[in-house]
């Protein structure tokens, strides 16, 4: 996709994030870390079992206000990378809790938010969560070089690599994995 500036790329991206959170919202756990009321990190991780997020709800939840900001064939393209880089977890996502997305705000990067979500929160949550004595399986994605060694940092193991084409652009695409056992 081509912008005409960061601002507008950042306008988009934004409104990309609030359909996404209201597409997820009644099938996944969302985790918030806060200090002094402000929100410095978020997580959303999806449940084993629970229901694809389609294209239609996407646009149920508001995706038809981005075309405001882009083309319908550059929605679509846009939403078939985000398709693309969810395929090699596809696979292994019904017996999986899914990472869908970790932020942390940027004025706190390097602090060690996110590896404190993760361990501190969305690991522990996992664990009670596990039925049994059987191991639970967390997967997640990513499309950059510094979150891909963030994930292997915190203990992912990389089990693929694919590359995305769009618009003449290659974008990496790398699928990790974690057992987490119950407590």
């Amino acid at each position: 996709m081509n912008f005409n500036n960061l601002d507008s790329f950042i306008d988009f991206m934004s409104e990309v994030q609030h359909v996404y959170i209201k597409a997820y919202y009644k099938n996944s756990e969302f985790f918030v870390g806060e200090e002094n009321g402000k929100i410095k990190s978020f997580a959303i991780v999806v449940p084993p079992h629970s229901s694809n997020i389609s294209l239609f709800k996407y646009f149920s939840s508001g995706a038809f206000h981005l075309l405001k900001k882009v083309s319908f064939i550059k929605l679509l393209k846009f939403l078939n990378v985000l398709e693309e880089g969810h395929r090699p977890c596809s696979g292994v996502k019904e017996h999986s809790w899914v990472l869908e997305a970790l932020a942390v705000d940027i004025s706190c990067i390097g602090q060690q938010l996110g590896s404190k979500m993760l361990n501190e929160c969305i690991i522990p949550y996992i664990s009670k969560q596990s039925c049994g004595t059987k191991p639970e399986a967390f997967i997640t994605f990513t499309n950059t070089e510094i979150n891909r060694r963030f994930y292997l940092k915190n203990g992912f193991t990389e089990f693929d690599y694919t590359t995305i084409q769009s618009n003449g652009i290659a974008i990496g695409n790398w699928s990790f994995r974690m057992t987490i056992n119950p407590v």
